[in-house]
């Protein structure tokens, strides 16, 4: 079976017959036997699509109102059109935010409670488990990621761009439509200028723990860096890829070891996270 999102391209009522563009850019053709919908079908209008057999449409469907980004609402009068107005719904999309914030407080939460707690090295592992390293190097750079993840898929699905199901965040920023990308990159430069907020990141072996030298100047360095130090694919970790000694690999072993050892870390995102574009800003 196959599943796929897409718009209606064509109807033709006297015949009952119509085209899909899938995202994927394939056409996919359907009559009225596969539609399930009492109303008829709207060109243009958002709809999901089932193959049973993986190729030919066997059932379509409106999107429900939560896969709907904004409503457009246009006002005429005699002499034609008078003003467009675009608006969010309630639900839908906005979701994908409220998670993003969620998960920024639990991040944010977690730090409070163990940021006191510090870690002199990790030789502890050889002999048991360490909470407070897995804490620090683990779950709250996770939460931390897949906030600013969820944050610019938000935003990449509202302006209605397409986007691979990967988790690398310059490739998402990449994604982000010119004007909103130049608004977070200035704000960013704002509150570094405005707040100067420390960004400190530690890592730690057997050796001991020592600090990141990392470059935070930009919103595409602050990007870089996420991924760089695996905030967000980190959590995809096999055992192999853990290692409590120095290393050169270019793996996950020594990012694993890393973690977050300042608050500005929190402050800066939460002014990220505030920024709710202009829905204009995505033309």
């Amino acid at each position: 079976m196959k599943e796929f999102l897409g718009r209606i391209k064509t109807w033709e009522e006297s015949t009952g017959e119509g085209e899909i563009q899938a995202d994927d850019a394939e056409i996919y053709r359907f009559t009225k036997r596969e539609w399930v919908e009492e109303s008829h079908p709207e060109v243009y209008g958002q709809v999901r699509v089932i193959c049973q057999d993986g190729r030919n449409v066997s059932q379509v469907e409106y999107l429900p109102i939560e896969g709907w980004s904004r409503l457009t609402t246009k006002v005429y009068s005699e002499e034609g059109l008078v003003s467009t107005e675009q608006r969010r719904f309630i639900g839908g999309p906005w979701r994908m935010r409220s998670d993003a914030l969620a998960w920024m407080v639990a991040a944010k939460e977690l730090h409070s409670q163990v940021a006191h707690q510090q870690i002199e090295d990790l030789s502890s592992l050889l002999l048991g488990v360490f909470p407070l390293m897995s804490l620090r190097g683990s779950v709250i750079k996770y939460c931390y990621g897949l906030s600013i993840e969820l944050y610019l898929k938000w935003i990449l699905i509202e302006a209605k761009q397409n986007f691979k199901k990967s988790h690398d965040l310059r490739k998402l920023v990449n994604k982000v439509p010119p004007r909103v990308k130049t608004v977070l990159r200035e704000r960013y430069l704002d509150f570094q200028d405005g707040k100067r907020p420390i960004l400190r990141m530690l890592t730690a072996d057997v050796n001991g723990v020592r600090e990141l030298e990392l470059d935070w100047s930009t919103f595409d360095k602050f990007i870089s860096n996420l991924d760089n130090q695996k905030f967000i694919i980190g959590r995809y970790a096999t055992p192999e890829s853990y290692s409590i000694y120095p290393s050169l690999s270019n793996k996950l072993s020594k990012e694993m070891n890393a973690y977050i050892d300042s608050s500005g870390f929190f402050d800066l995102a939460d002014d990220i996270l505030s920024y709710v574009p202009d829905l204009h800003d995505y033309r």
